[in-house]
């Protein structure tokens, strides 16, 4: 089994910031302790880069601290964010005998989920033994219905993230951020309410 590459490829943690987004950044982070990674995400990447993005129902600024406030201004030129949902990340075809993604996913498919969401331990196929990433959003028959557990949506935001798709505003370090500060923090519930709510919203 493979585990290795569970980074993006040629991705910076940064994701390719502005040298004036870039400054804006190490501005939030400096001189702040513990949960600095959490506090700097409540301003997703694409904000400091400077595009204005909006949820797909033209409501709320695409931010964790903006869905719980409304649009005030016009948003016509703003650009809609977004990311695939858990089925369309979870869908699978059989080759050469074995169950693979239909799409293609930026890291290994068959890493452990406890070896990126470390908290997910806890979860076990019917045999017992640890989920991958992919069992986990597409389970066989004869595995464990994981729909129901927070890492389907967890995994799901963070496989949008590492593929740059739909403009999802936040990065892949960001959202295990959020999960790392563990399920009774009001940071992780409402980045988990903000990416089941807003971010799983294309299923093709």
């Amino acid at each position: 089994m493979s585990t290795e590459n569970i980074e993006a490829p040629g991705r910076g943690k940064a994701g390719g910031l502005s040298s004036a987004a870039l400054a804006r950044r190490r501005i939030l982070l400096k001189g702040v302790g513990k949960g600095a990674a959490v506090l700097a995400a409540t301003v997703p990447l694409q904000t400091l880069a400077g595009q204005r993005l909006i949820t797909f129902d033209g409501q709320h600024q695409c931010s964790i601290s903006g869905m719980h406030s409304g649009v005030h201004s016009a948003t016509t030129t703003a650009a809609v964010c977004g990311g695939y949902s858990p089925d369309w990340w979870g869908q699978s075809e059989t080759i050469n005998e074995k169950r693979v993604p239909s799409h293609a996913w930026p890291v290994p498919f068959k890493t452990q989920c406890k070896q990126v969401f470390k908290a997910s331990g806890y979860l076990r196929n019917t045999d017992g033994g640890f989920p991958t990433l992919f069992e986990i959003l597409s389970p066989a028959d004869n595995d464990s219905n994981f729909a129901n557990t927070d890492e389907f949506h967890w995994i799901c935001a963070w496989l949008n993230a590492l593929s740059f798709s739909f403009n999802f505003p936040y990065s892949g370090d960001e959202v295990l951020a959020f999960y790392n500060q563990g399920s009774a923090s009001p940071a992780y519930k409402d980045a988990l309410e903000f990416f089941k709510t807003y971010m799983e919203t294309h299923t093709s």
